[in-house]
């Protein structure tokens, strides 16, 4: 199963070293894109470093459009069977990888594991909870849910992506992850996997884009998930 890894970055200072190392401990191959969104602080420099010379990394400087067009970069030249959002601040144990490679090969369309952020799974084991397309739905959908609607505790099916002509949503400021998750979950029917124990773990950066949230973004996010609920309504879930 090949995976392919895609991360955003921007001015992200010493929060990236640590996500870099992690990369460095991983059981299970993996191309990697590492996609820089205009950095002035010299992130740009620690991807370039970290890529260079390791077949398939990738390390590439766009202009600053936003974290939906980084991410699309990564997606559009991604050539894995699964495709991983990893955010560049944050922490993924050495079995990250290989867990969702292994939920992919059982044939599921989207694998989550579980991760901490404000919260963690209560029951955490090391075993696959399947779930049928509703039930991934209602999580996907809902803020603060166990799996969750985020992207970066996931890997998908690089060829229901396509399938589903999907690409994140470059207007967005925020809460385009659940955009996508949800728009996916919508399209895909299929097998969907969740590994409760913990292997990714959100880190609360003082000037990341959720915590420069604004009211003009918060009133973007009620748009979103009025698009959601209309995707539920749509596919009768």
């Amino acid at each position: 199963m090949k995976m392919s890894v895609v991360v955003p970055t921007y001015n992200l200072g010493s929060y990236l070293a640590p996500l870099l190392q992690d990369l460095t401990k991983q059981t299970h191959s993996f191309e990697l894109w590492l996609v820089d969104d205009g950095s002035t602080d010299g992130t740009q420099k620690q991807i370039v470093d970290f890529a260079r010379g390791v077949p398939n990394f990738h390390a590439v400087q766009l202009m600053h459009e936003g974290v939906s067009v980084a991410r699309n970069y990564g997606l559009k030249r991604a050539t894995g069977d699964g495709i991983v959002f990893v955010d560049g601040d944050d922490l993924i144990t050495s079995n990250f990888i290989e867990i969702l490679a292994q939920g992919l090969e059982q044939g599921a369309v989207l694998v989550s594991v579980g991760y901490e952020w404000y919260r963690r799974p209560q029951n955490q084991t090391d075993t696959f909870i399947e779930l049928d397309q509703k039930a991934m739905f209602d999580q996907a959908a809902v803020h603060g849910s166990e799996i969750g609607g985020y992207i970066w505790n996931k890997a998908f099916s690089r060829k229901a992506i396509l399938k589903a002509n999907l690409m994140f949503d470059e207007s967005l400021h925020i809460a385009e992850d659940y955009l996508f998750t949800t728009t996916f979950v919508a399209k895909t029917p299929g097998k969907y996997l969740y590994w409760p124990r913990v292997l990714y773990t959100k880190r609360n950066r003082p000037d990341s884009t959720l915590h420069r949230a604004q009211m003009k973004d918060r009133q973007e996010e009620d748009t979103v998930f009025q698009r959601i609920h209309k995707l539920k309504q749509a596919f009768k879930v």
